[in-house]
């Protein structure tokens, strides 16, 4: 305009000028903002897209937490059950014959539901206390079957802060005794160690038992319940496996140090 006033241009050549200016502005402008107004419109699709996924995933984690906690609550209710009749049975026989070795018994099964009283909220507890009832039940047991129980203990103090699922380790050791010591005329005997391999743990109970493979293992009983605890709180970091050395029979919970 300033260039027309001082008639370096003509009016005409301007308002040309101008028209052509304007339409490259104006396609220039519709551009650029059809351009903005589809990307915030797929902004805003896409942050509204990524908070229901985020919904969504907290929902599902809540009902797999939820789902976990019925399975555990569910397989815990018939592990202790079991374990509570078998250690009655075992006091039952020494009643009206050893009264003073009951009471001791009667004490120690005591504490051992006082443990799956305290355990009763939580999913882990410390290898060191589920060794101490361990005992408690060995101890139980070896009333009742006198010398034809024999057993050793072998797990490094050191290893006594592993968490593993309540009643893991005596399962595997009511399995022993009902397989391996009730079944023998002579007994059997009971070997129970642990070990750290790098940032997995293993724990092990041997008995030289007339042996089993897992095709036998019960749906729903002792082995398979353990089994499942430990799949539905450390998934596939966790394992319980079987083995054949020598004379032994050997059954291994293998858990993540952390």
């Amino acid at each position: 305009l300033i260039l027309a006033l001082i008639k370096a241009y003509s009016f005409a050549e301007f308002v040309e000028s101008m028209s052509r200016s304007l339409r490259f502005s104006l396609l220039l402008g519709l551009v650029f903002g059809i351009s903005f107004f589809l990307y915030e419109s797929l902004r805003i699709r896409l942050e509204a897209t990524s908070l229901e996924l985020r919904t969504k995933q907290l929902e599902e984690e809540r009902a797999r937490k939820l789902a976990i906690a019925a399975q555990l609550s569910s397989l815990e209710s018939r592990v202790r059950p079991h374990f509570l009749f078998n250690t009655l049975n075992s006091i039952s026989a020494l009643i009206r014959e050893e009264p003073v070795q009951a009471e001791r018994m009667v004490e120690q099964l005591s504490a051992m539901l006082r443990f799956s009283l305290d355990s009763n909220q939580r999913s882990l507890v410390l290898l060191r206390d589920e060794v101490k009832i361990v005992t408690d039940y060995l101890e139980i047991e070896k009333a009742r079957f006198a010398d034809r129980l024999r057993f050793q203990i072998a797990i490094p103090p050191e290893l006594g802060t592993v968490k593993l699922p309540p009643f893991a380790l005596q399962t595997l050791v009511e399995n022993s005794i009902k397989h391996a010591i009730a079944t023998k005329r002579a007994g059997g005997e009971i070997l129970i160690q642990a070990e750290s391999c790098g940032d997995v743990v293993r724990l092990e109970v041997h008995d030289d038992g007339p042996g089993f493979t897992e095709e036998v293992i019960l749906a729903g009983h002792g082995l398979d319940n353990l089994r499942a605890r430990l799949y539905a709180i450390f998934g596939e970091q966790a394992a319980l496996d079987f083995r054949h050395t020598g004379k032994f029979t050997v059954v291994t919970i293998s858990l993540p140090t952390e």
